[in-house]
């Protein structure tokens, strides 16, 4: 976990780089026009989606014909998802009255292919939860993009620079797999089998969650101008930025770990509800912490041309504190084969989001897209616990009293950070933003560790922190001594 949020977390430092500069070189409107193309791309590629690297995970045993299969299916994959966006290119321009989203959907699907066409041979670092590797390919992709993006839009202030920087960075990502995992590529389904059950719940259930995911933004698109979908776009991506960071390089080694205890479901759920804690003590700062400085964030770091997408991002900012509350049930579910959870899960989300996002679009506008993100992720958190339930044994009302002392500091730190004098609170100086970050962080940790203390230190993120800087500590002692 640690690399992976390592490299997670210089990623997305280098996506927040590209970002501003690209916020501050084009406007609105190419955003906008590049989010409605995305959308598209990100629908077919999800439905299209298949968990190939958490099906090799999974086996006992892993032979060259079980890569040869990984590997045709990803080719299979990638001449369906580009057949598929080819003929959808034109009717969705045409529905969006665009004739310019044709060659840039046709340009973007290159992405979602080269994504598709790693190396599967990088599985046996996954397996040994060896993540070392991962962090060079992330971060040398990303300089690629970053590099391409930002020569672009200072050379041609066109919208192209943001579709270049997102092709380049999957297509480098695939060479460097097969650099670090050499995989002579070899056509064959033999070990059809070993994939099929796992991949047939969970493609099932990404084709509804694509619809899903992307439904607020196809609803809008239709509704609201280039520039509005823009601010939206923008919102929403800088409402991820924690969770991605934190949350998101988790799930890779959480399922090899649960597979190691899948025969006993007192540990899955003790594993279960201290992964679920962990994870909200690290990202829920961090996501309240974006909406109540919002004001102050998108003026000093996008510019003033952003100034709409505040509203926006201070409540989009507190829809993923929901989602990482019940994150870890995806790779507690795939260790214990019960994948047909996603289908349920998926289906519910769609007949609670879709009714709710058109009625308040409807009547509200962007700002109904917004308030739907976040009555939705709130609701689908407790049909979440209800699984879990189902799985481990763990009651509702547990899971939501579990992180009490989280939810205790991040009360202090919001009362902190409101009660600043006006003129800080409303500076737009970059020294006044770090300021508040660094008080808020302060007071966060300073309730945290006091009222983990003051329960009797308990195991937990707390314990392991302190365990780890004693054992720093020890080191620099006996290093002093000697």
């Amino acid at each position: 976990m640690a690399w992976l949020m390592a490299s997670r977390l210089m990623a997305r430092g280098i996506d927040f780089t590209t970002l501003i500069v690209l916020a501050r070189t084009l406007s609105p409107q190419d955003f906008g026009l590049i989010s409605v193309a995305m959308t598209l791309i990100f629908i077919v590629e999800a439905v299209s989606e298949l968990p190939i690297v958490q099906s090799l995970v999974r086996l006992d045993q892993i032979g060259r014909s079980h890569l040869d299969t990984a590997f045709t299916i990803g080719v299979l994959r990638g001449a369906i998802l580009a057949i598929v966006i080819a003929g959808a290119a034109w009717p969705f321009s045409w529905a969006y009255a665009d004739p310019r989203l044709v060659p840039l959907i046709l340009f973007l699907a290159l992405s979602p292919i080269a994504r598709g066409l790693q190396s599967p041979a990088m599985v046996q670092y996954a397996r040994r939860i060896d993540f070392r590797r991962d962090l060079v390919i992330e971060i040398v992709s990303k300089v690629f993009g970053f590099s391409v993006a930002v020569v672009l839009a200072v050379t041609t202030h066109s919208y192209w620079a943001i579709a270049a920087g997102t092709v380049i960075t999957p297509v480098a990502s695939m060479v460097q797999s097969y650099c670090f995992a050499p995989f002579r590529p070899r056509l064959g389904l033999t070990q059809w089998r070993s994939f099929a059950g796992f991949l047939g719940w969970a493609s099932l259930a990404q084709a509804l969650a694509a619809l899903s995911w992307q439904s607020d933004k196809l609803i809008l698109g239709r509704f609201i101008s280039k520039s509005d979908l823009g601010h939206f776009s923008m919102a929403a991506d800088l409402s991820s930025v924690p969770e991605q960071v934190l949350v998101t390089p988790a799930m890779r080694p959480l399922m090899a770990g649960f597979v190691t205890m899948k025969e006993s479901r007192e540990r899955m759920a003790r594993a279960y509800l201290r992964i679920s804690q962990t994870l909200l003590t690290i990202a829920a700062p961090g996501m309240i912490g974006l909406s109540l400085v919002a004001d102050q964030v998108v003026p000093v770091v996008l510019g003033g041309n952003w100034i709409s997408s505040i509203p926006m991002l201070r409540w989009l900012a507190l829809a993923p504190v929901f989602v990482v509350w019940v994150s870890p049930l995806d790779p507690m579910a795939m260790a214990m084969d019960r994948t047909s959870i996603f289908l349920r899960q998926r289906v519910v989300e769609i007949l609670v989001k879709l009714p709710l996002l058109i009625a308040l679009i409807w009547h509200y506008g962007v700002m109904g897209a917004v308030i739907g993100r976040v009555a939705t992720n709130a609701i689908l958190m407790l049909v979440t616990m209800g699984y879990v339930r189902k799985l481990v044994g763990l009651g509702i009302v547990a899971q939501l009293l579990a992180p009490w002392r989280i939810a205790l500091a991040t009360a202090g730190m919001a009362a902190a950070i409101l009660l600043l004098p006006d003129a800080m609170r409303q500076s737009l100086s970059l020294v006044a933003v770090i300021g508040t970050v660094v008080l808020g962080a302060a007071v966060y940790g300073a309730i945290l560790l006091g009222s983990w203390a003051a329960v009797g230190r308990p195991e937990g993120p707390e314990s392991m922190v302190v365990d780890r800087l004693s054992q720093i500590g020890r080191r620099f002692g006996q290093r002093g001594r000697a």
